[in-house]
């Protein structure tokens, strides 16, 4: 969608009116004249920022004007199979809390046969997660809120090291890849199946534990309900999470601008966000949505609004918006063992740096 939009917007035709932008990154949608500034229409229509979870607002902004109004956000959690918990003896009241914990139940939930793993007990890299929200958690901020990268701090080689050892303590990244290879999407996978008994996703996955009900294999081989739970991302040395999410924007070029910034009024106004968060359980951008009392009504949406607390949306580098492909194009040697962790963050930070530069 995005590299068709570009192209609409760079030859003059085609574009839509309203555009879903991934908020991180609409600072740089902006600085590249992609889309046009909205702060005169929320001005006029009296629309600050602070109706919104405060990082939302920020990141729709360059130079101090917004470039989209922020629609909808999420944060990350764990979710963990209550079943398995019972079958191994653990208090499926009583999840994790942190590193040294989700080792300690690993050991218990961990499920082999010879080198099969018919049920791994925990991966940092299943889900909607990569090792830079474990790092969070780890007291990692990779980047301040100068703008300057910290790539190679010892707590992010601490971070990283810790989570090539969970692909090691599987049989190592090809197994631990040939093992996903087993599964697809909701309802088909590995959390779904049984066959991890805990992972980390956004707030919006318990819409599809909710529609689709699975139901895994007991000690017994018998069938029954998942009954599952959530619990904040276990720590090393400080709770946190990481959220990100969309805002509504007006290319550059469309034609009809008044109505896209009614429709966007509506879409972002408290109404139609509590209404979509109860249909998809999607993080309302909107606090007063995000407050909505039939959201309230379930106790694990109160959960999430307590997750949102400490969930953190990152920093945007104008220099170099896409500074985190620095760490994904390093990541794979590192896992395989052919690039040691330091060397590969030292790398990522130089090239960030001379980037930056």
């Amino acid at each position: 969608m995005y590299t068709a939009h570009l192209a609409a917007v760079a030859s003059g035709s085609g574009m839509a009116d309203v555009i879903v932008e991934d908020r991180p990154i609409l600072p740089s949608r902006a600085a590249d004249n992609i889309d046009i500034s909205l702060q005169e229409f929320a001005t006029r229509d009296g629309i600050t920022g602070e109706e919104f979870w405060p990082f939302t607002w920020q990141q729709t902004l360059y130079e101090g004007k917004t470039y989209g109004i922020p629609y909808e956000t999420d944060v990350r959690v764990l979710y963990y199979n209550k079943n398995a918990f019972k079958e191994v003896g653990l208090d499926p009241e009583k999840p994790p809390t942190t590193w040294a914990e989700l080792e300690e139940y690993a050991e218990k939930l961990d499920k082999m046969n010879g080198d099969t793993i018919e049920r791994m007990a925990f991966s940092p890299l299943i889900g909607n997660i990569g090792p830079e929200v474990w790092g969070v958690t780890n007291g990692v901020q990779l980047i301040d809120d100068q703008g300057k990268p910290h790539l190679n701090d010892p707590a992010y080689v601490e971070t990283v090291e810790w989570v090539k050892k969970w692909l090691d303590r599987y049989g190592g990244f090809q197994k631990h890849q040939n093992f996903r290879a087993n599964f697809s999407a909701a309802p088909n996978d590995e959390f779904m199946s049984g066959k991890v008994a805990m992972k980390v996703d956004i707030n919006g996955y318990s819409s599809q534990l909710n529609a689709f009900r699975p139901s895994v294999k007991n000690a017994e081989g018998k069938n029954e309900t998942l009954d599952w739970g959530v619990a904040p991302i276990p720590y090393n040395k400080e709770p946190g999470s990481t959220s990100g999410g969309f805002a509504l924007s007006i290319p550059r070029g469309a034609k009809n601008v008044d109505p896209a910034w009614e429709f966007i009024k509506c879409a972002t106004g408290p109404e139609a966000q509590a209404s979509w968060a109860r249909d998809t359980y999607a993080m309302p951008a909107r606090l007063d949505a995000a407050k909505d009392p039939v959201l309230l009504a379930d106790p694990n949406w109160q959960f999430f609004l307590t997750a949102m607390e400490s969930s953190y949306g990152g920093t945007f580098v104008p220099a170099y918006p896409n500074w985190g492909q620095e760490l994904g194009n390093r990541y794979e040697a590192i896992w395989t063992g052919n690039t040691p962790v330091q060397e590969a963050l030292d790398e990522a930070q130089q090239a960030v740096e001379a980037e930056i530069q």
